[in-house]
């Protein structure tokens, strides 16, 4: 077993009373802060500007081909087990995958790719948000919740979603002109809608609060975990989705929190079972935690590097979009699985 089920709880010596549970110093940095530590400070010092100017790397080339390849490959190294396991249906792997290519390339034969992949790029939104309520939920959940907790858990999370998917896409149509990109057309929204989602949103920021309040009064030592996962939701995804003038450095900063978190979570769930292909390794066992880590994340960026550079280009031959398609697929297949794959019903 790793060394990171050994690490104990982590404690906030300086505030008695407070605690993060049952969180170890790796559960707090790499998934409920999604590793916003060891990168926030670097990109706020090379601003706007800096990260433009692609001197001397192009920043959100490296920034997804490093970190946001790797997340969605090492969704299949936990779908793989749970098919295995008998807990996800086999039709969610490769047939599933098949269907959305052949969707995506019925779309683009037919000239209707960037319609297809704008609903994708929503649906993106869509699950970045989910993604951290599910941290919640495995992180931040109180011992003995009660019914009336859960629900308030529910609203503060999803009164905002609204605002976060609809201001992002409207945020993208004020700051790019109206004019579509390569991936996503942009759609404004009227104003009063748009300040009814703020009102909304601010509802869900107060259940959220108020249900930590309850916390804070029924529980001692109080984890704070909840509230911290609560607070960064709110404040990355303003950065991130709807920030006008941190345009480029909130969409690097929320594309990497994003799969930092995801990484984070998926390593510290497979690294405890004997059935990961990845982990049966016995050496992989013994290394230190951020030594196992880093080999996982090594593993899934190889096999998604060799997908993406030597395995989809292949197809070009027979249509020009081909790996393009596949690589997309990829993408809105990531999507659909872990709709399942963080369910209850697949467990653990």
């Amino acid at each position: 077993m790793s060394n990171a089920t050994a690490i104990k709880p982590l404690k906030i010596f300086s505030l008695k009373g407070l605690t993060f549970g049952k969180n170890n110093l790796f559960s707090v940095v790499f998934v409920i802060l999604g590793g916003l530590p060891l990168y926030l400070p670097f990109l706020c010092y090379l601003g706007e500007a800096g990260l433009r100017a692609n001197i001397p790397f192009d920043w959100a080339f490296w920034g997804n081909q490093i970190v946001s390849m790797p997340h969605v490959w090492a969704t299949y190294a936990r779908l793989s087990r749970k098919i295995g396991e008998g807990k996800v249906h086999f039709l969610f792997g490769a047939p599933a995958y098949i269907a959305v290519v052949a969707l995506l390339l019925v779309a683009s034969l037919n000239g209707y790719f960037l319609q297809a992949m704008t609903a994708v790029n929503v649906w993106q939104s869509f699950h970045y948000l989910r993604q951290v309520y599910g941290i919640n939920r495995f992180f931040g959940r109180p011992v003995g919740e009660t019914d009336s907790e859960k629900s308030l858990s529910f609203w503060a999370y999803h009164l905002a979603m609204p605002l976060f998917i609809i201001g992002r896409w409207n945020m993208l149509y004020v700051y790019w002109h109206g004019k579509p990109s390569d991936a996503i057309i942009p759609v404004g929204f009227p104003a009063p809608l748009l300040t009814a989602l703020w009102i909304l949103a601010g509802v869900g920021l107060f259940l959220g609060l108020y249900l930590e309040l309850l916390k804070y009064r029924r529980l001692q030592p109080y984890d704070c975990s909840g509230l911290l996962i609560l607070l960064v939701y709110f404040a990355i995804h303003w950065f991130g989705f709807l920030s006008i003038h941190y345009y480029f450095i909130g969409f690097i900063t929320v594309t990497i929190f994003h799969a930092v978190q995801y990484l984070g979570i998926a390593w510290q769930f497979e690294e405890k079972q004997s059935t990961t292909d990845i982990f049966s390794a016995k050496v992989l066992k013994a290394l230190p935690t951020l030594g196992s880590f880093a080999v996982f994340w090594l593993v899934v960026y190889l096999v998604g590097d060799f997908a993406q550079s030597a395995l989809m280009p292949l197809g070009n031959s027979l249509y020009p979009k081909f790996a393009l398609v596949c690589l997309s697929s990829v993408s809105a297949h990531h999507y659909l699985v872990d709709t399942v794959l963080w369910g209850r019903k697949a467990g653990i």
